[in-house]
C-alpha cells in the first residue's frame, strides 16, 4: 500500500533562559530578607511555590495534579497574548500578577517590588508542530498480506460510505484486542470494515454478522470477502436492521454501529442488552456528518457504559465500553 497519512502533534517545549524567582513570606512581625539572606525560608517563614507553578494550579493546592499537567499546554497557548506563538516575560509576569507583598507596579530598587527579589526575567516558551509519518499496516503473514491487497483493491472499485484506514486499523486492533469472538456491524457498504474485522477474526477465532439494507452494496462486498479469502468468517444479513440486527439472541464482543445516523441511539437501545460486560460499542462518524445527538447523550451520561471519541481528525469514531 503506497499511501499513507501524516498526523500531527502538538508538542510544547518550556525553555528556561533564565532564572525564575522564588518568593518567602516574612516572619511574623518581621521584614522580608535583605541582600545577602539566602533563598530559602528561615525561621518562621513558609516557602511559596515557584510562581509559574501559580499558572497551572487550578485549585490552589500548590501542587501540579494529573489532571493540571495535562491541561498546562492549553494554558500556555492562552498566556500568548500576542499569538505569535512564544511567551515573553511580560506576558507571564502579566499572568502571574503582583506576587506576595508586591504593589501592581514597579516600585524602587532592583526587583519588581520594593526591596524583593527579582521576578522572572525571561521565559521563552515556543510551540512547534512535530509531523508523525502513519507507516501503511505491514502484514505478518500470507493471509493478512492477502486481506490487505484485497482492501487495496477494494479501494479501486466501488466504495459508497466505508471507513478510512486509520479507522479501519482501530477496529482490527480493537477486535483482536478483546479477543471478540462475535461481532456485529450495522451497515456493511462495501465491505472495507469487514475486510478490517477479519484480520483479527481470524486470529481470535471469531465471526462478523453484518447487516445493510441495500443489496447492490451487499453484492459488492460480497465479492471483496470472497476475493479476500474471508467469506468463511463473515455472514451478511439483508434488511432493515432494527429489525434483523434485533433477532440477535447471542452475546455481542464489538457492536460496529457504521448505518444512517438518526437510527444510532434505537440502534443502541435494541442491542447494548446483548453487548457483553466488559464489551464494546464503536460508532463510526463522531465528527463529520454531523453525529446523533441522542445517541451521544446516551454514551456519555449512562453510568454503566464509559466513551472516549478517538481519530477525530477524520470520520471521528466513540468507541464505548459497558462496564462490567
Amino acid at each position: 500500500m503506497s499511501r499513507s497519512t501524516r498526523a500531527m502533534a502538538t508538542v510544547v517545549v518550556l525553555v528556561l533562559v533564565a532564572r525564575v524567582a522564588w518568593s518567602q513570606r516574612p516572619p511574623e512581625g518581621g521584614r522580608p530578607p535583605g541582600p545577602g539572606q539566602g533563598p530559602g525560608p528561615g525561621p518562621g517563614m513558609v516557602g511559596l511555590p515557584n510562581p509559574l507553578i501559580r499558572i497551572f494550579d487550578t485549585n490552589g493546592d500548590a501542587v501540579l495534579s494529573a489532571e493540571e499537567i495535562e491541561g498546562a499546554a492549553a494554558k500556555l497557548k492562552a498566556l500568548d497574548t500576542s499569538k505569535d506563538g512564544t511567551l515573553t516575560g511580560d506576558e507571564i509576569r502579566q499572568a502571574l500578577g503582583p506576587g506576595p507583598g508586591q504593589g501592581p507596579g514597579p516600585g524602587p530598587g532592583p526587583g519588581p517590588g520594593r526591596g524583593g527579589p527579582p521576578g522572572p526575567e525571561t521565559v521563552s516558551v515556543s510551540v512547534q508542530t512535530v509531523s508523525v509519518p502513519e507507516k501503511p499496516p505491514l502484514p505478518k503473514d500470507e493471509y493478512e498480506k492477502k486481506v490487505l491487497a484485497a482492501l487495496d483493491e477494494a479501494r479501486q472499485g466501488q466504495r459508497y460510505a466505508n471507513v478510512s484506514t486509520a479507522d479501519g486499523r482501530l477496529l482490527r486492533q480493537l477486535t483482536e484486542a478483546v479477543n471478540a469472538k462475535r461481532v456485529v456491524e450495522l451497515g456493511t457498504s462495501t465491505g472495507e470494515s469487514g475486510l478490517w474485522f477479519s484480520l483479527a477474526l481470524r486470529k481470535t477465532g471469531g465471526k462478523l454478522v453484518t447487516h445493510d439494507i441495500d443489496p447492490a452494496r451487499i453484492a459488492v462486498a460480497r465479492e471483496n470477502f470472497k476475493h479476500a479469502g474471508v467469506d468463511d468468517l463473515i455472514t451478511i444479513v439483508e434488511g432493515d436492521a432494527h429489525v434483523t440486527a434485533s433477532k440477535n439472541t447471542e452475546p455481542i464482543d464489538v457492536l460496529f454501529i457504521d448505518a444512517e445516523k438518526e437510527g444510532y441511539d434505537a440502534y443502541l437501545r435494541e442491542l447494548l442488552p446483548l453487548v457483553r460486560p466488559g464489551g464494546l460499542i464503536l460508532a463510526h462518524n463522531m465528527r463529520r456528518p454531523t453525529p446523533n445527538a441522542r445517541y451521544i447523550e446516551a454514551i456519555t451520561s449512562s453510568p454503566d457504559l464509559d466513551t472516549s471519541f478517538v481519530l477525530m481528525e477524520g470520520a471521528g469514531i466513540g468507541v464505548t465500553l459497558k462496564k462490567r
